[in-house]
């Protein structure tokens, strides 16, 4: 029995699989390499869900900004020390207006009171769970199947693939709704060892209200969902407080657990994605590099180790770490005074 981490990005369009699946490995990577622990290969493979809605993905050569197909949020290993530094007008300006905007967009009065407003911001801001949850046909990519259906199965057949290997499903944005629908309605035919939230909205009071109808909720208590039977070991919901799509996201409130007492833990994390002098608390890369991450795939990678034997090559390996780090300082000194 292998194991194999498993990732299901989120909204929006993205870059080609091969470039997304690498730069979500490399965050990963980056988590363990930073927190000491053992740098050793992992198995990884992202269900890549994009090109359902999307026929031509974000292009890594565009150089023009103003190109619907320019990346302007690329993988970029976080600062070995957060530094503060002055941003100019236009950077100060987006974090402002992007904080008033999501205020607004969140708020709950907004949506107890206009609840038109709810289908018109799912509609407008989050395109890809609409079609999703209005199982609208993929017109984008001429295809004849629904939406739902084609995402679907992209994930099943993954999961399929691995069957009897212990699996660590990480799930972003969106992709942890299609991964809860996925597992709920499929739970005889796939099993998981842990399932892993990172910036869910499945927490956020409107669209809880829009996804209840869509899943299995628990006999007798409208308010609550079911914890899928075919999560194993742990469910771990990662959330910065600053990511307003992970807002309010007390999972366990209204997720029951299952038959063998799991559920939703909540983990609040720091994450440290900046792009161009834009902050973005709710990018993958910055949720697949924290501390608890990297944790969390620590142990699921040597789970049935000697933990004496762990705890081991984590000091060994923090120390190499310190090494480098001190290596690199010292030869950009002398590069310097040079």
């Amino acid at each position: 029995m292998g194991k194999i981490v498993i990732g299901v990005h989120g909204l929006g369009n993205k870059p080609p699989k091969d470039l997304l699946e690498s730069w979500w490995e490399q965050s990963i990577t980056e988590g363990l390499q930073r927190g000491g622990y053992a740098h050793r290969k992992f198995d990884f493979e992202l269900v890549y869900w994009a090109d359902s809605l999307n026929p031509t993905p974000l292009n890594p050569d565009e150089t023009d900004k103003d190109n619907k197909l320019y990346i302007s949020e690329r993988y970029v290993p976080a600062p070995e020390r957060r530094r503060k530094r002055p941003k100019g007008f236009k950077e100060r300006f987006i974090n402002t207006f992007k904080k008033y905007r999501d205020r607004l967009i969140f708020h709950e009065s907004m949506h107890e009171n206009f609840p038109s407003f709810t289908d018109l911001i799912i509609k407008h801001f989050f395109k890809d769970l609409s079609l999703y949850l209005t199982q609208k046909f993929t017109e984008e990519t001429k295809s004849d199947s629904l939406v739902k259906e084609e995402i679907r199965l992209k994930l099943i057949n993954t999961l399929k693939k691995y069957k009897g290997d212990d699996i660590l499903l990480i799930t972003h944005s969106m992709g942890s709704i299609i991964s809860y629908d996925v597992l709920i309605h499929s739970e005889k035919d796939v099993e998981i060892d842990s399932l892993i939230t990172m910036g869910s909205p499945l927490g956020i009071p409107f669209m809880f209200d829009k996804l209840k109808n869509e899943f299995s909720k628990v006999p007798g208590d409208e308010n609550r969902l079911r914890t899928p039977e075919n999560i194993l070991t742990e469910w771990i919901n990662l959330a910065d407080p600053a990511d307003k799509l992970a807002q309010k996201a007390g999972l366990r409130k209204i997720f029951k657990m299952n038959s063998q007492e799991i559920g939703p833990y909540m983990r609040t994390i720091f994450n440290d994605y900046e792009s161009e002098g834009i902050e973005n608390p709710h990018k993958s890369f910055g949720y697949l590099r924290t501390p608890e991450m990297a944790h969390i795939v620590n142990e699921f990678l040597h789970r049935g180790r000697s933990k004496f034997v762990i705890w081991l090559s984590r000091i060994f390996h923090r120390f190499i770490y310190w090494l480098k780090q001190k290596y690199n300082y010292i030869k950009n000194r002398f590069v310097k005074t040079k």
